[in-house]
């Protein structure tokens, strides 16, 4: 990691309470170069990392309201404006709580810029200094449990391509609505996409010893099946195929692949990863993938040889019945 810049401000508000909420905003950014600010962040993504993510892009209002351009973040004035918006976006909600906002822009695989809620606990508070922290204090701070954060994809946003560029939490239900509103969150489903991301993946990834393609695929089929709702979750997909529920988030951010922590997989996209349908010259085929062996289905030639004397007997007979073959 390249750590660009930090800067942390801090929302001071207890939870179920009308109290109007507070700030301590800091005047300048953090050392990049100090060991407890690498820490606190390194520490973050790592955790972020950890959680079941979605993907999204931006709406047109939240963080688009008051910035249109990140080409060029100026994360002092960026980190004020929008954590004071914050700061009054939770007045009326008695059961928000406040926290330290930590504003990060690094590099890993691509740019990235980072924003995590800090819950300031007993015994993991930061101490103010001269307008900013006492850096030595930060090694305090509860890093592992943050309460809400976001990564957007500078690389992907800045650029031509489609691919969503937010990662969001997800699955806490500490992940309050307004920390969502406020970053303003684009978030139609796109299970199609997904769909084929994990397909990709299944395609890629590196495979336990003994496993083909075609038995992860089965795999994840009977995976998807057998879930409530069809839900396919990457973490747990991730434990169930790999023993390691970090395996394919991590082979998903080595790669940059977009695609949802957790999303439906049903219809002709959960299909694929068991069967082949095809269809040309008015003929259809669909069959198991395990059928594709010299024993049952090949190529040969750049022809389609199906070894099945009773699929054979079932279309001499309809044939002779004058009827058509299903």
């Amino acid at each position: 990691m390249i750590l660009n810049s930090v800067i942390i401000h801090e929302i001071r508000k207890e939870a179920n309470t009308t109290n109007t909420a507070t700030l301590y905003l800091s005047n300048s950014v953090l050392d990049v170069s100090n060991e407890y600010v690498l820490k606190i962040v390194t520490s973050l993504e790592e955790s972020f990392s950890r959680k079941t993510l979605k993907r999204a892009k931006f709406s047109e209002d939240g963080f688009k309201e008051d910035f249109q351009d990140f080409t060029n973040i100026d994360i002092m004035n960026f980190s004020n404006v929008l954590t004071t918006k914050l700061k009054n976006n939770i007045n009326g909600i008695s059961q928000a709580k406040g926290g330290y906002l930590v504003f990060a822009r690094y590099t890993t695989t691509q740019d990235f810029l980072a924003i995590f809620l800090v819950r300031n606990t007993e015994g993991s508070k930061l101490i103010p200094s001269a307008g900013s922290w006492d850096l030595d204090s930060t090694q305090y701070l509860d890093v592992e449990h943050f309460a809400m954060g976001t990564k957007i994809n500078l690389s992907i946003l800045n650029s031509e391509s489609d691919d969503r560029y937010i990662s969001l939490v997800r699955g806490n239900t500490d992940i309050s609505h307004y920390f969502e509103a406020w970053i303003g969150l684009d978030d139609p489903k796109q299970e199609n996409k997904d769909a084929q991301a994990l397909y990709n993946i299944a395609n890629q990834i590196d495979l336990p010893n003994g496993m083909t393609r075609d038995s992860l695929k089965r795999t994840i089929f009977d995976y998807a099946k057998s879930s409530t709702g069809k839900i396919v979750n990457l973490r747990d997909l991730s434990t169930y195929i790999f023993q390691d529920e970090n395996y394919i988030t991590n082979y998903c951010e080595t790669n940059n692949v977009d695609i949802d922590g957790e999303f439906k997989l049903t219809g002709a996209n959960l299909s694929r990863f068991y069967k082949v349908s095809v269809k040309a010259n008015n003929i259809e085929l669909t069959f198991p993938r395990s059928s594709f062996n010299p024993n049952e289905i090949e190529i040969i030639d750049g022809q389609v040889v199906i070894h099945s004397e009773e699929l054979a007997q079932q279309i001499q007979s309809a044939l002779n019945s004058n009827i058509d073959v299903e």
